[in-house]
């Protein structure tokens, strides 16, 4: 482990041995001998795992009609250590490259990497985590319903950062329960950003890339809320970041996010999910006068093991010199799940990106476990 990671996990080391053994998240939950405390350390975790086939029939560009048969699987760790203080780790298997044009690809360029190692301290309503992580910005890159409904959200996700962040929970009654979160990070430039099988190679600061500044010279502000009496099944996301230029990039990007989920169950059994979500980016990628704007929208209709979706993402891209790229993706998709938690779901896409309209289907297996071992 390189002396950067060594360096933040022992700064949260230090704050969970430093807080009162008694406090726990919630100052309620700090259980009595009669209550029969859980027995520390314990481990709990979830694996996801998903087969997937993205078939790409019809393209403007006859370089992208391929076909891509991949595994992939996410492995989340936290080894509960005290009441206060936890370890997490997380681990994903991906492809780590792209299909290489005209060429069909079979479980080809997968690799293994770290995605999460952090230390973290719950001290009543505040969280602090120390290390690898991803700081909190926008949602729609992971809540978007669909089998290709987070493809083009998926890049404003803030992933693989090192460094410090804190959030504070709080409950407001009839208005709800509410996150504030901070956090100060730059892109993981250690040994950690590297994949085994394939290799992907290490991230460094002479890559550039806003945000890859090698210092904490990047923050991101969120505001979480949900449970509000008013608004049964209603939740929202706010957010700010600032990333720093990186040595290849000309500016600062400034981003700003907002977004909301409702979710209305019917007496028919039917449920009723919508998601949308603005993001909107000044100086975009570090670009001086470079401007970006998201509009994601997603609906699932589930009923019983049945599910269906439609959902679509707008990108706009101003560029500095008075050109634009209007681009989007837009999916419908439907499945099945078993009773054993396997679900299965396919679906067709409409992608416009820099003016090359393409036309994809996509097939889903999917798989999630939790498990833990508190007792």
């Amino acid at each position: 482990m390189t002396d950067r990671i060594a360096a933040l996990l022992a700064s949260a080391l230090a704050i969970g041995l430093t807080a009162a053994p008694g406090f726990a998240a919630d100052p309620a939950a700090v259980e009595t001998p009669a209550e029969a405390p859980a027995s520390y350390p314990y481990i709990e975790g979830t694996l996801d795992l998903e087969l997937g086939n993205d078939w790409v029939f019809r393209s403007d560009d006859p370089a992208n009609e391929t076909n891509d048969l991949y595994l992939s699987g996410n492995l989340g760790l936290k080894f509960v250590l005290t009441p206060v203080f936890s370890i997490n780790t997380g681990l994903t298997l991906e492809a780590v490259a792209d299909p290489l044009p005209f060429e069909d690809r079979f479980f080809g360029d997968q690799g293994l990497y770290v995605d999460t190692l952090n230390v973290q301290a719950d001290l009543g309503g505040f969280t602090f985590l120390a290390g690898k992580f991803g700081p909190g910005f926008g949602t729609a890159w992971d809540n978007t319903p669909g089998v290709f409904g987070t493809v083009f959200a998926e890049d404003y996700e803030l992933a693989e950062q090192l460094g410090f962040g804190a959030a504070y929970a709080f409950d407001a009654g009839n208005g709800g329960k509410h996150t504030l979160g901070a956090n100060i990070f730059y892109a993981d430039d250690t040994v950690l950003s590297d994949s085994i099988f394939t290799r992907r190679g290490r991230n460094v600061v002479a890559n550039g890339g806003a945000g890859n500044t090698g210092e904490l010279d990047n923050v991101s502000v969120t505001l979480d809320g949900a449970e509000i009496a008013a608004l049964p099944g209603f939740s929202y996301h706010l957010g700010y970041r600032h990333l720093s230029a990186g040595v290849t990039e000309t500016a600062t990007e400034n981003g700003f996010v907002a977004g909301v989920t409702k979710e209305t169950e019917f007496p028919s059994g039917v449920t009723l999910g919508v998601t949308a979500e603005l993001a909107y980016f000044s100086d975009a990628a570090g670009i001086a006068g470079d401007d970006a704007l998201y509009a994601t929208a997603g609906l699932q209709l589930r009923h019983g093991p049945w599910h269906g979706e439609v959902a679509a993402t707008l990108r706009t891209i101003d560029f500095a010199g008075s050109t634009r790229d209007r681009d989007h993706v837009a999916q419908v998709s439907a499945g099945y799940e078993f009773g054993n938690g396997i679900d299965i779901s396919g679906g067709y896409a409409h992608l416009r990106e820099a003016a090359v309209e393409s036309h994809v289907l996509g097939l889903r297996l999917t798989k999630s476990l939790e498990f833990s071992t508190r007792k």
